[in-house]
């Protein structure tokens, strides 16, 4: 490297330019490359925005709560009415109390990718529909 610097820059030059490389090269990469990604993740990602579809009041597989107590989360599997199954998760504890044989459930459809997900909701919300 030193030979390619030497013929661009001159011997002197190369030497200093050579020695700035090796010691601030690498964190001056990783810097400008944490940046960069940083920057698409912000120019390329999805808004989010979502609408909502309907509320469901869908079968319950199986249920483990979060590190052994309800009021900190629950992790579901919950058959849709189409008769796949997923998994979904909630963290609020009013929620995952609720969670029993059937569960709530939002179906919601976001606007650019078209995904569908589901979140957990209280019981009065699929009541009311």
């Amino acid at each position: 490297m030193l030979n390619i610097l030497s013929a661009l820059f001159g011997p002197h030059r190369a030497v200093s330019i050579y020695a700035f490389l090796k010691t601030w090269g690498l964190p001056l990469a990783g810097s400008v490359g944490l940046v960069v990604v940083a920057t698409a993740l912000l120019v390329l990602n999805d808004d989010g925005t979502h609408e909502h579809e309907a509320f469901l009041t869908v079968p319950v597989l199986s249920a483990t709560p979060i590190n052994g107590d309800v009021d900190n989360g629950v992790i579901a599997s919950v058959r849709l009415p189409d008769g796949s199954a997923t998994s979904i998760t909630s963290t609020e504890a009013p929620i995952s109390r609720t969670v029993g044989t059937s569960a709530c459930i939002e179906k919601r459809v976001y606007v650019e990718s078209g995904d569908t997900r589901y979140r957990f909701k209280l019981p009065r919300y699929c009541e009311a529909s």
